[in-house]
């Protein structure tokens, strides 16, 4: 914690921002909102069919930087040992138009004993914000909802790590070493939520997933970056919301197949029945952001009073 804070005094820095055209999402049929910042454009899916935000076309070239079903598609929701259905992104919604200009969706407990309401929001004409609020209807020890993100090929993965071998915390690719096995990495905040990865949600079929777990975050923060684009997805949460962040390794080289995935793991937490809990996230998304650049904009992010 005292790292947290000093970090924090540390990121206390104003960092630029775009102008802001008009940012509201608009109705486009039933579930689906379109939107045109300027700088992207795209569509909210949120029908209860593999929801998400997709396309996302970056203005300047015309580019599609996602695959289906997009960034910020809500996927599994665990307790301990236990999952609810496939994945939230096909659960049944109740979306609707915001007055600031967002979208929400409201999951009501038919299916499974959760409400969950997602609030989606441009605040700048490169930055998405979501806001997720959940309520059990039965009382869920270390409850977890799994929010997964997909980019196109050529964004490599990094994230926020804690320092090894002396070194600082920073931004370390995450590239196959040599002894790895599997195909996917999770780095959690603490011993306490490597504890509740490995208590037996991801053991359960179908797509169960043995992690590789081999350090520990500094920052829930992370980044995909498109080197020829000079393109950076920078994705982040407030660091008592997500307890871990994971991927699968970066491939060898850019052009290789397989999924360009971010996943945030959060709440980690028991959960009352009726109890309501509440987890944000960011997606920023920006040319000639260096490192510095992204931890500016995360201590902004973390330095707003929570509205």
């Amino acid at each position: 914690m005292r790292f947290l804070l000093s970090l924090f005094g540390m990121l206390s820095v104003t960092c630029a921002l775009a102008d802001s055209p008009n940012l509201a999402f608009k109705s486009a049929g039933d579930g689906l909102f379109e939107f045109d910042t300027g700088v992207f454009r795209g569509r909210l899916k949120a029908d209860g069919k593999y929801q998400g935000v997709y396309p996302l076309i970056d203005a300047a070239t015309g580019a599609d930087l996602t695959p289906p079903p997009g960034v910020f598609s809500p996927y599994r929701v665990f307790t301990t040992n236990r999952r609810f259905g496939n994945g939230a992104r096909d659960w049944p919604t109740q979306p609707r138009l915001l007055d600031n200009g967002g979208v929400q969706v409201y999951w009501p407990a038919t299916e499974h004993p959760l409400e969950m309401t997602a609030v989606y929001r441009w605040t700048a004409p490169d930055t998405l914000d979501l806001d997720v609020t959940v309520k059990p209807q039965q009382a869920m020890p270390a409850f977890e909802l799994f929010m997964s993100s997909y980019f196109a090929k050529g964004f490599r993965a990094s994230v926020y790590l804690q320092g090894d071998g002396g070194k600082s915390a920073g931004f370390v690719p995450v590239d196959r070493p040599a002894d790895s096995q599997g195909g996917y990495v999770m780095f959690p905040r603490d011993q306490a939520a490597k504890r509740l990865i490995l208590d037996g949600r991801w053991t359960i079929p179908p797509s169960p997933v043995d992690w590789a777990l081999p350090r520990h975050l500094a920052l829930p923060l992370a980044l995909r970056r498109d080197a020829a684009q000079d393109l950076t997805a920078l994705m982040m949460c407030p660091p008592g919301d997500c307890f871990a962040v994971s991927c699968p390794w970066n491939p060898d080289s850019p052009e290789a197949g397989g999924y360009r995935s971010l996943y945030q793991s959060l709440f980690g937490r028991d959960l009352a029945s009726g109890e309501t809990a509440r987890a944000r996230c960011r997606l920023i998304l920006r040319r000639q952001l260096s490192n510095e650049d992204a931890l500016c904009s995360y201590g902004e992010y973390t330095a707003k009073p929570v509205e």
